[in-house]
């Protein structure tokens, strides 16, 4: 699935809009206020807002109070309709590295490549986004409002905010290529918004995380050691993605560096692989919280048993794995073992995704959904010297990964295929 596809599904047409374009647009937006007001607002402070505020200001008095905005922001990242915890899933699909199992899915289209613009992921994949995007632009415009917060308070949720804010834009912007760049509450801007080039989106990630990894925290120690809240380690990351993306590779690799060379994080080795997702793993450096107030959700990355799988059960896998994945792994690879499993139908044995192996939602979550995590630093920095001439430096970067995996040094040494080499996480 190509980016030029979906995005002809939600942002067809030239960047100048028709009636029809701008009557939707306003529909939408119009929605979304409505939406924010009526659902996230009263959950923050229990007061009738203006209806003419998305967040209400009095939420943001206090550096007490303000935290409750925060909290609900990265909750909307892990309610039960989110697209932030679905798309590695569909990506692997479109990628043609998984197929659904279920005849009835909402996902096949993005296995088959038959995507229609009333299909409900792609629906909420868009709508989903944007909604998170406008809460974090109302939290930032509250926070410059307020009177009663710390300034280092105001720093650190701005940041938070931005992190949020280009992560989405992140997300929109390899999907669907040119999007909607949106970084105001105001609805006549937004409904008046023609889509960005890529380019220019990809400018406003990059400004939101130097700027937010500037005033994030350096560690988790405000977050009570939870890993489940960005700070500068987390804007890093997704920076060397970002850097990448645009063809910076000093970029990536400058900001990969800082990442790799961080104390709080190192690779899981020495045969403890199966604990590379456990929720306070030193491999991640940023991830989803799926708790809930009793239990966990268990989400669709995650998520190995579905209902009506084609494979001859009510309850089976969710998906299984292509055989050009899995042929690509080499004889002894640990992360093949550890984080794939295998059911047998009619005499075939079909493989399935078990990186995840926490499935109970009547329980506390002993994993988090990892969005962030260490081992794909090293891929990017190895990509990003395999494009600047620095061979050395990329297998140096690639046999660290292969280690962790059990794996020996590669025997890649020219540039294609060292990026063939980088393989799975």
């Amino acid at each position: 699935m190509t980016t030029t596809h979906l995005n002809r599904l939600l942002c067809s047409g030239s960047k100048k809009s028709t009636n029809s374009d701008v009557k939707n647009r306003v529909l939408f937006f119009l929605y979304l206020l409505i939406a924010l007001l009526t659902t996230g607002c009263k959950k923050l402070v229990e007061l009738d807002p203006p209806k003419t505020e998305s967040v209400p200001s009095a939420v943001f008095g206090t550096d007490a109070s303000a935290g409750t905005a925060m909290t609900g922001l990265y909750a909307s990242l892990i309610n039960s309709s989110s697209p932030y915890t679905t798309i590695g899933y569909l990506g692997s699909l479109s990628a043609d590295e998984s197929d659904p199992t279920n005849a009835f899915s909402f996902y096949l289209p993005f296995g088959t490549n038959t995507l229609t613009p009333d299909n409900g992921n792609i629906q909420n994949l868009w709508s989903g986004m944007y909604a998170t995007i406008f809460q974090a632009n109302s939290i930032i415009e509250n926070i410059q409002a307020s009177k009663g917060m710390s300034d280092a308070v105001k720093l650190r949720y701005t940041g938070e905010a931005e992190f949020v804010r280009a992560l989405s834009h992140y997300y929109l912007t390899n999907f669907f290529g040119p999007v909607p760049l949106i970084t105001t509450t105001d609805v006549k801007t937004n409904v008046a918004a023609g889509r960005s080039d890529t380019a220019t989106v990809y400018k406003q990630i990059i400004a939101d995380l130097v700027d937010a990894q500037k005033n994030l925290p350096v560690d988790y120690t405000s977050y009570n050691n939870r890993r489940d809240r960005a700070n500068q380690g987390a804007a890093a990351a997704l920076l060397a993605k970002a850097y990448m993306a645009t063809g910076d590779n000093a970029g990536a690799e400058r900001a990969a560096s800082a990442v790799i060379s961080n104390s709080l994080y190192s690779l899981q080795t020495g045969g403890n692989i199966d604990n590379v997702f456990l929720k306070a793993s030193p491999e991640t450096i940023w991830a989803i919280n799926p708790e809930k107030s009793t239990g966990h959700t268990v989400t669709t990355d995650a998520t190995y048993y579905g209902t009506s799988s084609l494979y001859g059960a009510l309850y089976g896998p969710e998906y299984v794995l292509l055989p050009g994945l899995i042929n690509s792994f080499e004889s002894g690879d640990l992360r093949k073992t550890h984080w794939i499993n295998t059911f047998n139908y009619q005499g075939t044995d079909y493989y399935y995704g078990a990186k995840y192996k926490d499935y109970n939602p009547n329980l506390k979550p002993s994993e988090y959904d990892v969005v962030l995590r260490l081992s794909e630093q090293y891929l990017i920095r190895a990509e990003a010297r395999i494009k600047q001439g620095n061979i050395a430096g990329a297998q140096s970067d690639l046999n660290i990964v292969r280690s962790r995996a059990g794996l020996g040094n590669t025997t890649a040494s020219t540039s294609p295929h060292c990026c063939y080499a980088r393989g799975w996480l």
